[in-house]
């Protein structure tokens, strides 16, 4: 099973990239599944508006049950919200709240993952799912590297402990937000060493053959090589991912 990195965006068939999720939730379950979908909003009331988009574009490609398990300010993620789930996927929102509240069930999610539970990162949900987690932030060392609305209420870009899924600092709406300068600034200050930026309506999926792009979108790389950074691109039409990600 493969972990579904996805870089956000909405559309009327995501049976491309956000499908190959259920897909193999589906594949695990011997039937339809029954997907966790972890959100996050301050108050539950500011997140029980997006419950009904969730439960209707999962249930188009195949879903079961689509369990929400909604958390906020006050709530964080237990467990037990995860027992019997074929499928974990975790929604967008703000990054520093979804962090905050996931992470207490890191080791459950690595545990449940291990076993060949899919995982599904949405936006925050992807940008949270590795080793080391990019929680946002538009300026390093006061200068600033994407457009200030990217900062998700931080200024300073910031790092801490992720999920633990991939080896990969995740940023998310790359070509549709401006986000790459952020990807290479990132490599570029020696923050992180592997990066990739994901753009909407694409997904990289991580499994057991390596990398794949799925979508309409591209997936950009960056790592720094000696005293500058490569940067590559993985289109979902073309090419070997894992071989030019240089996994």
């Amino acid at each position: 099973m493969s972990i579904h990195l996805l870089g956000g965006g909405w559309a009327d068939d995501e049976s491309r990239w956000t499908g190959r999720f259920v897909d193999e939730a589906r594949e695990r379950a011997g039937g339809p599944p029954t997907i966790a979908v972890v959100l996050w909003a301050e108050t539950e009331a500011a997140g029980a508006s997006w419950h009904d988009d969730y439960r209707d574009d999962l249930g188009k490609l195949g879903a079961g049950e689509v369990r929400i398990v909604q958390l906020t300010t006050e709530r964080t993620l237990l467990p037990t919200d995860l027992g019997g789930a074929d499928g974990i996927f975790v929604g967008g929102g703000l990054t520093p709240g979804y962090h905050a509240a996931v992470m207490p069930a890191a080791d459950t999610i690595r545990g449940l993952v291990s076993t060949g539970v899919p995982y599904a990162g949405f936006s925050a949900g992807a940008m949270i799912a590795g080793d080391v987690a990019l929680l946002g932030g538009w300026r390093i060392g006061g200068v600033p590297v994407t457009q200030q609305a990217s900062g998700e209420g931080l200024d300073e870009v910031t790092l801490d402990a992720g999920l633990g899924l991939v080896d990969l600092v995740v940023d998310v709406h790359v070509a549709q937000y401006g986000n790459l300068g952020r990807v290479v600034a990132i490599a570029s200050a020696g923050l992180a060493d592997r990066l990739v930026g994901i753009d909407e309506n694409t997904s990289l999926i991580v499994g057991p053959g390596g990398l794949e792009v799925a979508g309409d979108g591209n997936v950009w790389t960056a790592a720094l090589d000696g005293d500058r950074v490569s940067v590559g691109v993985l289109a979902a039409s073309g090419g070997d991912a894992a071989e030019a990600a240089g996994s």
